[in-house]
């Protein structure tokens, strides 16, 4: 990823299982991979459990290590009132005194952040970044529009790379950069940099059909994980309740994505 040009790296967000491992691997990932990112590009660490506290005890593991930030999910499964969301960020930036980029995402926590508590949010001296995964690209622009200079906000849906680039967003967090890392970072580069909308435009209308089976595929982590077995043989399993691909799924993947282009 770092050779094809990829400028940061986020470990250990939904893509990287967070789910599935304990706190203990959580920070013995930690601690063997941030030295090994850190020297060459920029590293962000998911953190995100129910319990705050968890959170803050993950977090003081990443800043020994030199991690960058911490990338922060509104707690999941408890569906959150919006004071609670801020309270909890709050409560985290004040144990962990550390940046932490906020992550909206919906989908996965059954909770939106409204545009008032993103205002609050950006209030607060340790927000960092926001990564906005609602899949509306109004909120985004409205986090882009709210956003003070010192808080950046990434796309956080793979489909909406190009719209998310030419209204500003400072970057994205992406499925796709594990198995096609060279396209992705010509295609910010080429909107964000070059502001070349027509080259960008050609990428990622190649891109589209596996951007969109990434945001719609309901297993699109076993999907990666096929397509980094068929290009380097090293691409791992999941752990449960996470089930290999069946081959029917594997077959469509791989045609849906249209694999043999993404290499």
């Amino acid at each position: 990823m770092i050779q094809n040009g990829i400028k940061g790296i986020c470990i250990l967000g939904a893509t990287g299982e967070y789910q599935s491992i304990t706190v203990e691997e959580h920070k013995l990932f930690v601690r063997e991979i941030v030295p090994y990112i850190k020297d060459r590009v920029s590293v962000i660490v998911g953190a995100t459990r129910e319990r705050a506290d968890e959170v803050v005890e993950l977090i003081g593991n990443m800043k020994d290590c030199d991690a960058d930030a911490a990338m922060v999910l509104t707690p999941p499964y408890c569906h959150p009132s919006q004071d609670e969301i801020v309270e909890n960020y709050r409560y985290i930036m004040e144990k962990t005194e550390f940046p932490i980029m906020i992550y909206n995402n919906p989908g996965s926590c059954g909770v939106n952040i409204e545009r008032n508590t993103y205002q609050e949010l950006m209030g607060l001296p340790f927000t960092a970044a926001i990564k906005e995964s609602s899949g509306s690209l109004q909120i985004l622009r409205d986090v882009l529009t709210d956003a003070p200079e010192d808080v950046s906000v990434f796309c956080g849906c793979d489909n909406l790379a190009f719209e998310s680039f030419t209204d500003g967003a400072h970057g994205m967090i992406c499925m796709l950069a594990n198995v096609a890392p060279k396209s992705c970072a010509e295609l910010f580069a080429s909107v964000s940099e070059e502001q070349d909308m027509a080259k960008g435009r050609e990428i990622y209308r190649n891109l589209t059909p596996a951007l969109d089976v990434l945001e719609s595929f309901p297993k699109p982590v076993q999907a990666l994980k096929h397509l980094l077995n068929i290009k380097t043989g090293n691409g791992g399993y999941s752990r449960r309740p996470r089930m290999e691909l069946t081959d029917k799924e594997k077959e469509y993947v791989e045609q849906a994505m249209c694999a043999d282009k993404l290499y």
